[in-house]
């Protein structure tokens, strides 16, 4: 890569997004003198990723894992050297909510079934609902054109497959109703409608090519996703002051182009990377790009933490690392992540049992409700499908609005549309646009420092 000739760059935005461009940036133009600074308006620097200490424990107040076989966390965590830290969930496995709980069925592609027999030894689904499913294998080839992820889950596998398999497990990973998600931004889903008439066989043969995948699928940081942006940062800051700084508890105010490049708050610039949720970036622009940044929906989701005292814990429950529950079973809980199992090292000395209780999604409002109202909630809906007693005694509430974009169908048109609108020399990173999910953010991050460096050598 041609690195152009550039005093300062500034990337705005300190969640893993932005953390990771500047990161790109400082590596990249590691030959010149550009300074890289990052600005952060909150006085802690992480966005979304947040770790702090619950009883004696450290845990995740959102994301507590990333995939292992998407390059991208993995490549950064082994960059700023805690690459050989990472850990994995243990072999507990996870189920689904459906009036009890049921494993969740083997030969699945994100809750898509490539086996009917597979689906049918859970027990998830009525007789009805398997054959329903099974006509997958006879029906003709469905439109894709709607690009809604529903649409075409029951298209193919009828009403219950959607409910408890596909829209269960892609909700949970986006805070989304999948009937206005779209398809082709959720990649696995759409080679598979892509890839031939029947979504079964088509699973089958794309399960056989796939390369084999040995070791764990989701690695973390053992001290949390925080520890992620403290090792990027800490690997900045060891290129001196003079290469790349961090100011945080600092809001960017203004964003000016002028006729030799950008002016930050009072920081003159070459080029800019705004690494920020759509709906803040909106603010900074005027006219079509603001519209068009504002108009993004997002859903706000909430994660109450509680501990379940040791003989409160049944027998049953062993070996299991949580659930999902279906958007028709959904009252505000949306899934449970026993922690303490699905850890290791976050199993607790007497026994007790940490859950990591979610709420909220989109066109599942909780941001109205008192946090009172959310542990009253998460502790009742969960003690009912357990069957057992949580003490309100030790709780903690993480509130995440506008946590997850919505990406409506045909979101990938919107965003070629607002690049088109981008002025010289700017990038808009984030999970607003390209991808949510740690490895994704860093992708773009890192897509967004390439792409700078690009334009402004050209």
């Amino acid at each position: 890569m041609t690195v152009p000739k550039a005093e300062r760059i500034v990337v705005i935005g300190g969640g893993i997004t932005g953390v990771a461009a500047a990161h790109r940036l400082v590596t990249l133009t590691s030959s010149t003198d550009t300074e890289i600074i990052l600005l952060e308006a909150e006085e802690r620097l992480g966005g979304k990723i947040r770790t702090s200490r619950f009883g004696e424990s450290l845990v995740d107040e959102s994301a507590d894992a990333f995939l292992l076989r998407t390059p991208h966390a993995v490549q950064l965590a082994s960059t700023v050297g805690i690459g050989k830290q990472l850990v994995s969930p243990t072999s507990a496995s996870a189920g689904i909510w459906a009036g009890k709980l049921y494993p969740i069925p083997s030969d699945l592609a994100l809750g898509v079934p490539t086996s009917i027999t597979a689906v049918a030894r859970s027990g998830l689904l009525p007789a009805t609902a398997l054959a329903r499913a099974a006509l997958d294998l006879v029906r003709p080839r469905s439109s894709i054109d709607h690009d809604s992820i529903g649409e075409w889950a029951r298209s193919r596998f009828g009403y219950l497959v959607h409910d408890r398999l596909i829209d269960a497990l892609v909700g949970s990973i986006y805070g989304a109703d999948t009937d206005r998600f779209s398809l082709q931004a959720v990649p696995q889903l759409h080679s598979l409608a892509q890839a031939g008439r029947s979504a079964l066989i088509s699973g089958r043969k794309l399960r056989k090519v796939a390369p084999p995948q040995g070791g764990p699928i989701f690695g973390a940081p053992p001290l949390g996703m925080e520890q992620l942006i403290h090792s990027t940062i800490a690997a900045l800051q060891q290129h001196g002051e003079e290469r790349a700084r961090v100011i945080s508890g600092s809001p960017c105010r203004s964003l000016q182009q002028t006729n030799t490049g950008w002016v930050v708050n009072d920081i003159e610039a070459d080029g800019v990377i705004v690494a920020t949720p759509a709906h803040h970036a909106s603010r900074l622009f005027d006219g079509d790009l603001r519209t068009a940044l504002g108009s993004f929906d997002t859903s706000d989701v909430a994660i109450v933490t509680v501990r379940v005292a040791a003989d409160e814990w049944p027998e049953h429950l062993q070996n299991r690392s949580g659930y999902l529950i279906p958007k028709s079973q959904q009252r505000l809980v949306t899934a449970v992540s026993f922690a303490s199992q699905k850890w290791s090292h976050l199993a607790q000395d007497d026994g007790s049992q940490i859950l990591r209780i979610s709420l909220g999604r989109d066109a599942l409002p909780i941001d109205h409700l008192s946090d009172a109202d959310l542990v009253n909630h998460a502790i009742e809906e969960t003690s009912q499908q357990l069957g057992i007693h949580i003490d309100h005694a030790e709780t903690r509430v993480s509130r995440w609005t506008h946590a997850f974009t919505q990406y409506r169908p045909h979101h990938a048109e919107r965003v070629a549309a607002i690049n088109g609108l981008l002025p010289r020399h700017l990038q808009l990173a984030g999970s607003s646009y390209r991808g949510i999910g740690i490895p994704a953010c860093i992708a773009d991050g890192t897509r967004a420092a390439e792409d700078l460096l690009t334009s402004m050598a050209n």
